[in-house]
């Protein structure tokens, strides 16, 4: 079925491709010749290629090593949140051959040898065998847009690069209630679509890389302290809280402390799947027997969680975003929109359904633990 769609894709989007069209009047055998030479494409014609791509972050825009410790798989793989973790992640690099000072650099920048051995070496039976990791979700088939030397373009770090502009509110706006205009960010965010306003383009990997920093020191901060997280036998769920002043961190880029972070349902409910995941993994892989019991119980449970929607001044009423997401072992879809508005009719109708997902909603903070309470109900009935 994949490979079915895949080469439907592949004749779809080879088409966009520039054509060497034979010039007309070529039976003369010195027109031919001559055409032969007018019809060769010049370099800097856009090309399209399919091809399977190394599915690293952003990797085109980040060293190898930056890349891969920020792919949200590999952590799981290697378990990027310990020590042990981060020395298997150099043992991995020197396996591929790759000396520091190349995994260190910018990618583009790497000598072309190097480059070139990756994906072979990354397939090699031997390497997956001994850090086990999926090479399904590393190695992509994708489609790779370049024009003579410039930057290659792929799939991906454009749908990255897009979703960052589009849920970022900018740090010139005087808005108080920290609200997105959505038409403002949609336009820019369309311009990184054309290929001739690259800055644009870059302006939203900066974001995207600026995102993932933050998710980096949200979830480095859920693993070394439990304050953040609450559950038990009594309670169906995992409950996620993060305060306002984890968003006026030192520690923060000045894209998430000047725009906030939770400000777009896609990223509150990208940042909770993660989360879980790595608290899953994290728990399993414990040598603590507690822990490890702890991961089969978590594995059905599903996560909420709340964190600050908007950064408000001192006296304002805090907004927060809740966000429901099943469980790990769920195969069925997500059913927390019609469970969140039983338990918002129970309650008095105190939350704010402003987006097209009922699974994410806005609540003011005084009313969150009466929420959480008819929320218990409801999944007890």
């Amino acid at each position: 079925m994949v490979e079915s769609i895949v080469i439907i894709l592949q004749s779809h989007v080879l088409r966009l491709n520039h054509q060497q069209n034979p010039a007309p009047n070529s039976n003369d055998d010195n027109n031919s010749s001559s055409n032969t030479n007018t019809s060769k494409l010049s370099m800097d014609c856009i090309n399209i290629k399919f091809d399977e791509d190394i599915n690293f972050h952003i990797l085109r825009h980040w060293s190898l090593y930056d890349s891969i410790y920020h792919t949200h798989e590999m952590i799981i793989a290697f378990k990027l949140w310990s020590s042990r973790g981060l020395s298997q992640l150099k043992e991995f690099l020197a396996d591929l051959g790759i000396p520091k000072r190349e995994y260190e650099q910018n990618y583009r920048d790497m000598n072309i040898k190097y480059k070139s051995t990756i994906k072979k070496q990354i397939l090699d039976k031997r390497l997956h065998d001994k850090y086990h990791y999926a090479t399904n979700t590393i190695i992509l088939p994708t489609f790779l847009l370049s024009s003579g030397f410039s930057l290659k373009l792929s799939p991906q770090d454009i749908v990255y690069s897009i979703m960052s502009t589009l849920q970022t509110l900018p740090s010139t706006s005087s808005s108080t209630s920290m609200m997105i205009d959505l038409t403002a960010r949609f336009s820019l965010s369309l311009s990184c679509l054309n290929y001739n306003l690259l800055t644009d383009y870059l302006d939203g990997i900066k974001l995207e890389k600026a995102y993932t920093h933050k998710i980096h020191y949200l979830i480095e901060t859920l693993l070394q302290s439990d304050k953040n997280l609450s559950f038990d036998n009594t309670v169906p769920f995992i409950l996620l809280r993060f305060d306002q002043n984890m968003f006026n961190s030192s520690t923060t880029g000045d894209h998430t402390t000047s725009c906030g972070f939770f400000t777009h349902p896609y990223q509150a409910y990208v940042f909770a799947r993660k989360a879980l995941q790595i608290l899953i993994a994290y728990t399993s892989s414990s040598t603590n027997i507690v822990k490890k019991k702890k991961s089969k119980h978590l594995q059905r449970l599903p996560l909420i969680l709340i964190a600050p929607y908007s950064l408000t001044n001192a006296g304002q009423e805090l907004v927060e975003i809740v966000v429901g997401v099943p469980s790990l072992n769920s195969i069925m879809m997500n059913s927390f929109s019609t469970l969140f508005e039983a338990a918002d009719r129970r309650c008095g109708n105190v939350a704010k359904f402003v987006f097209f997902d009922h699974s994410v909603l806005l609540l003011q903070e005084q009313h969150q633990q009466k929420f959480i309470d008819a929320l218990m109900f409801v999944l007890a009935k």
